[in-house]
């Protein structure tokens, strides 16, 4: 999905709009399995459910969410149960080292640069910087 909604060097409709609907295909079957549940496998949380969690901070990027909509709102049981996972003082600890060592790095949450937005721009990018190392 990344590949088709961030990366790619052409937009292909059919493409992104298909792994977007694999996406809230995985979501509902999620939610649907989380229904009445606390965690995926049994009463305690483990790795089943950590894999998901950096996944599900960004599918508003993933999914091209417009800004100020959420992505999981769909999804109650989703929701709840990555709430939870998020809410723990371990994960936001986490996410602040992360967010400090991006941030020291130029890089926004998709790994990009700082005013990069698209694959294009960051190809561009590269060449500008090759052409000046060139000329120096």
């Amino acid at each position: 999905m990344i590949r088709f909604n961030v990366l790619h060097h052409e937009k292909i409709p059919s493409a992104m709009e298909r792994y977007n609907d694999q996406v809230k295909r995985c979501l509902e079957v999620l939610n649907t399995c989380l229904e009445g549940k606390t965690w995926l496998v049994g009463d305690k949380r483990t790795f089943a459910d950590l894999s998901f969690v950096p996944w599900n901070c960004r599918l508003d990027m993933l999914l091209q969410t417009p800004p100020g909509e959420d992505p999981l709102a769909k999804y109650p049981n989703v929701q709840a149960w990555h709430n939870r996972m998020v809410d723990r003082p371990s994960w936001k600890r986490c996410m602040e080292v992360q967010d400090r060592l991006m941030d020291d790095q130029g890089l926004i949450p998709n790994g990009m640069p700082k005013g990069i937005n698209n694959i294009q721009e960051y190809e561009a990018e590269i060449a500008r910087e090759a052409a000046e190392k060139g000329r120096s």
